[in-house]
């Protein structure tokens, strides 16, 4: 659809393609895309389509399945990136503080003020972990979701792995 109304539009207005690519500072191939299906615009060109071509900016998106197929897929895809990019950088947040706390004890720091840090590193990584397996319905592309999972579940047992050894070194258990 959104090809047929580009065609359209230039064709009315006696543009060739490379005007109406000098027009939109797009390419002449690019024109072709558009026209042939092979590409659409995206949404600051359709904007100035829309205003050039004084066609509605609903008009040309909404009138076109296959063009918001797509700006759903991108919007899925970003909204995975985001979540994901959230749970990264989160995970990796609270298995850097694990890192310092256990470099901390193992160069002599004292357990009673390191425990209730790594308990709160504790917490903080599982409200992560419900944070992101609560949003992998359809929010996330599988390659996200899944090695957003393997780091979410790799940092839970390495700083579950260090507020039990805390723990047992507080016990007399270990000994460092």
């Amino acid at each position: 659809m959104i090809a047929e109304i580009l065609k359209t539009q230039r064709k009315e207005r006696g543009l060739t393609q490379q005007e109406a690519a000098d027009i939109f500072h797009v390419t002449r191939q690019t024109i072709s895309n558009w026209e042939n299906e092979k590409n659409y615009p995206d949404i600051p060109t359709l904007v100035a389509i829309s205003d050039y071509y004084e066609v509605s900016l609903d008009y040309l998106m909404k009138g076109d399945a296959k063009y918001m197929t797509k700006m759903r897929k991108e919007a899925k895809l970003l909204d995975s990136l985001r979540i994901g990019l959230f749970s990264i950088i989160g995970a990796g947040s609270m298995f850097l503080f694990s890192m310092i706390g256990l470099a901390a004890v193992l160069n002599g720091g004292g357990l009673e003020n390191i425990i209730p840090v790594q308990l709160w590193i504790m917490i903080v990584t599982i409200w992560l972990c419900v944070i992101h397996f609560k949003n992998l319905q359809d929010d996330m592309t599988s390659f996200v979701k899944n090695s957003v999972s393997i780091f979410l579940l790799i940092t839970i047992f390495a700083n579950l792995f260090c507020l039990v050894l805390y723990i047992l070194a507080a016990a007399q258990i270990v000994h460092f």
